[in-house]
Order: structure tokens, then sequence, then C-alpha cells
């Protein structure tokens, strides 16, 4: 083989994860086992569970490891912690607590919120509102709506506007615009046109 020479040969060491409990883990003391401890984790909140790892354990990490596994673990774990959707800001300040030997202090200021699934249930908050604000909207039309008809009625008896305020117990500037449009159509009310009338002049 021509590049025979050339091509990297290595092996590949599978290991069962699921078969190491995090006491297991705590107990290799090393490097390797940090980062598997990450890995175990199924959610972003699982991430404060890691706080009452011993003091001994993150002292050997602060005190042993050099300057470039320190590296190497610290974009391990960010792959990791974003795989956990965990916003960009909480992992680059992981990761730096890591290169700065903070390993004590890494879980303490860890929010453990999941971005996507803050995202969506602020979009399902947003539907909500939405949803309230489209039913108010409607509520209010159908208000409007019956407030014209009754104001119609009272037209067709021959009532003045002042009367049909009286009546209904509205003020006379709430009556007056549904009175005038009212009589421009003639006698062939409609409660829907003028409804319409009155919401394109209130936009204007």
């Amino acid at each position: 083989m021509v590049f025979g020479d050339y091509i990297p040969s290595f092996n590949y060491l599978v290991i069962p994860l699921n078969q190491y409990s995090k006491q297991d883990l705590i107990e290799k003391n090393d490097e390797l086992s940090l980062i598997f401890l990450i890995n175990q984790l199924q959610s972003s909140s699982e991430f404060h569970d890691l706080k009452d790892i011993p003091k001994e354990y993150t002292e050997h990490l602060t005190e042993d490891t050099p300057d470039y596994l320190l590296k190497i673990i610290g974009k391990v774990i960010a792959v990791l912690l974003h795989k956990l959707n965990v916003p960009d800001e909480e992992v680059y300040e992981v990761t730096d607590q890591i290169t700065r030997r903070k390993f004590s202090m890494m879980f303490d200021n860890f929010q453990a919120y999941d971005v996507q699934e803050t995202r969506r249930i602020s979009r399902e908050e947003g539907r909500l509102e939405g949803r309230i604000e489209g039913e108010r909207a409607g509520r209010i039309e159908g208000e409007r709506l019956h407030l014209i008809k009754q104001v119609i009625k009272r037209i067709e008896l021959q009532y003045s506007v002042n009367q049909i305020a009286e009546a209904l117990l509205e003020p006379l500037d709430i009556i007056q615009p549904i009175y005038d449009i009212a009589l421009q159509q003639g006698s062939d009310y409609d409660a829907n046109l003028i409804l319409d009338e009155l919401n394109s002049k209130n936009i204007q």
C-alpha cells in the first residue's frame, strides 16, 4: 500500500458508561471521569446534582490537570452541555471556570434551564395571550353589536337620541355615533354595517 506508512493506526475503547454509577466515577478521581459524569446527565437540571461531589475530587482536578488537558475537557463538556440545550452563556461560564481551574465553582452559579424548552414555553405563553386577547376583543365586539341592536330597536320606536341613552343607561357620546350612522342608512338598519363603520372611524 503506497500510503500505508501515513495512515494512522489506533484502537477504539468502548466504555459501557451506563454500567458506572455516579459514585463509581467519582472514585476514579480523574479528568475522564468528569467528562463521563457530565455525559450521564439527561437534562440540564441534573447539573446541580453534581454539587455534592467531594471537595477532594475537584481539588485533584484543580491541582494536577495540565493546561492543555483543561482546554480539551472544556471543549468536550461544552459539546455535552449543548446537547442538553444549555444556553451559550451558561456553557461559556462553565468552560471558563474549567480552564481557570475553578472546578469547585463550576456548579454553583449554573441556572439549569433548557433553552429550547424555555423558548417552547414562551411560544405557548404567546399563543395563550393571543387567544385570550382575541377572545376579549371578540367579547367587546359582541357587546357593541348588542348595544347597536338595542339602539336600532329604539330608533324604530321613534326614541330621540337622548331618550335612547337614558333608556340604555349609556353615555350620550357612546350612543350619538351609533344613532347618526343608523339614520344615514334610512329605514333599512344593519347592525353589522353600523359596527363596521364605527370601527373604521375608531381606526382613523
